[in-house]
């Protein structure tokens, strides 16, 4: 999971710790099959969830990456009411 890893999360317990902080309490082999792409969240709920912790630790910064997230879990794109939750750069990253 690359925002995981570009959010700096150090382990997998501090990801779950994050998510515990929104409310979401998982088994920490959960988060292994998430990494793997096996049982990848299907509650479009905790994907937003994730979206916004990611957000909020620098790790995703424009709507695109928001946008490529949710249709990798075959969930599509943020709808403009979930848009609004969120501030996004609306400049190019260049690498």
């Amino acid at each position: 999971m690359k925002y995981r890893l570009r959010a700096e999360f150090v382990s997998l317990s501090a990801f779950a710790d994050a998510l515990a902080e929104k409310g979401y309490f998982y088994e920490m082999s959960i988060f292994c099959h998430w990494q793997k792409g096996r049982r990848i969240p299907t509650k479009r709920t905790i994907l937003i969830t994730l979206v916004s912790v990611f957000i909020e630790r620098g790790a995703m910064l424009t709507l695109q990456e928001a946008n490529e997230f949710l249709e990798s879990a075959g969930h599509g794109y943020l709808t403009v009411r979930e848009q609004a939750m969120f501030s996004f750069s609306t400049s190019q990253i260049l690498f």
